[in-house]
């Protein structure tokens, strides 16, 4: 745990400085470089530490010839097969896989947050805690990248280049193509409108219409998506039960939406990427309202692509304020919730997380839920 937390006082370090020294470009880049390789190196050579690490390690050996992609036991989409496939050209270490990975992931993330945040370091303090959970996800995780990365060409108006990347995405993870909603989220919606269809999506979501349209849709498909559906819908249905909306998530997400609303007008005409982030974080709510009571495995995946949105959602308050001691004052409280954050992003499989296990650290640790 030691490793998690000195990373976030590091992400703090670095955001007091942001805001309270005029810092160079070159400073600022020396800054964010040195965070990249330290998330690099967290990522990339950690060892039996993260969920889903025996089906990408089984995935990762049985990837040996271009035929392979096609015939996965896995199942695994076929740009990501591709992807391992092409990494096993330079070298067949499973190490060498995670560290090219998560050079990409972050290459793509800092590309991102340095264009959508007015302080990145206070956006990676909260995207850091929020996302250590879903270290292991290799698929989403890129094509999480690459979505954030496509943002940019939404507040361009640049279509094609916005489809193209959504389609790359879509390769590595099919759950990214809720992310083509983004092309109608440069605009200003009416809050009332907006307010209205959290309200109609909560309602909706304390009965059983979502989890029936889920299971109908994959038996109209057919097929694997079927077989898929269908498993999903049994093995997260009593979880959901069991792991109704709570109060503490209700709580956290009503307080953002009312912070980002009060502060739209003065944020949008401020920031040109504002409002795209801003309706992104409110389709994330509709996604987590309407199956937070039914089927956790759709706020789990589908809203993947939208809670990130909230560290860049928080930088972007920091503007709000005129004097510096102002915002000392807010990040000292943004960081004592990003440790809460971090306990609850590990929470549900703290035992892949805790402790750290990596190939120069903790070697011979036994994770227990590993062979």
């Amino acid at each position: 745990m030691e490793i998690y937390v000195i990373t976030l006082l590091v992400l703090f370090l670095f955001s007091v400085i942001e805001l309270r020294v005029d810092l160079t470009e070159v400073q600022l880049k020396i800054m964010a470089i040195l965070v990249y390789f330290l998330f690099v190196f967290q990522v990339g050579f950690r060892w039996q530490t993260g969920t889903d690490w025996e089906p990408y390690l089984s995935h990762f050996n049985e990837i040996v010839h271009f035929s392979d992609i096609n015939n996965t036991i896995t199942g695994f989409e076929k740009g990501y097969s591709l992807f391992v496939l092409l990494i096993k050209l330079l070298s067949t270490n499973y190490t060498v896989f995670l560290v090219l990975h998560a050079l990409l992931f972050y290459n793509l993330i800092f590309q991102s947050f340095s264009r959508l945040s007015p302080y990145l370091f206070i956006a990676l303090l909260v995207f850091y805690a929020n996302s250590i959970g879903v270290w292991g996800a290799n698929r989403q995780l890129i094509a999480l990248g690459i979505c954030l990365y496509s943002l940019r060409y939404i507040t361009e108006r640049n279509t094609l280049k916005f489809f193209l990347l959504i389609a790359l995405a879509f390769s590595f993870h099919s759950s990214s193509i809720l992310f083509i909603v983004f092309y109608f989220f440069n605009r200003d919606i009416k809050q009332s409108v907006l307010i209205g269809i959290l309200i109609v999506s909560f309602i909706i979501g304390k009965t059983n219409i979502p989890y029936a349209i889920f299971s109908f849709t994959g038996q109209l498909l057919g097929g694997a998506i079927e077989s898929k559906t269908l498993a999903y819908s049994g093995n997260f249905r009593d979880v959901a039960i069991k792991n109704q909306l709570s109060i503490i998530g209700l709580i956290r997400r009503l307080v953002y939406l009312v912070l980002f609303m009060l502060n739209y007008k003065f944020l949008a005409t401020r920031l040109p990427y504002y409002k795209v982030l801003f309706n992104g974080f409110c389709f994330g709510l509709v996604i987590y309202f309407l199956f937070s009571s039914s089927l956790t495995i759709m706020v789990n995946r589908g809203s993947l692509y939208f809670v990130y949105l909230e560290g860049l959602l928080l930088s972007c308050q920091f503007l709000v304020f005129r004097y510096r001691i102002e915002m000392s004052y807010l990040l000292v409280l943004l960081f004592i919730v990003s440790i809460f954050f971090l306990f609850q992003s590990i929470s549900g499989y703290e035992d892949l997380f805790v402790p750290y296990k990596g190939t120069f650290i903790n070697t011979q640790f036994h994770r227990f839920r590993l062979q």
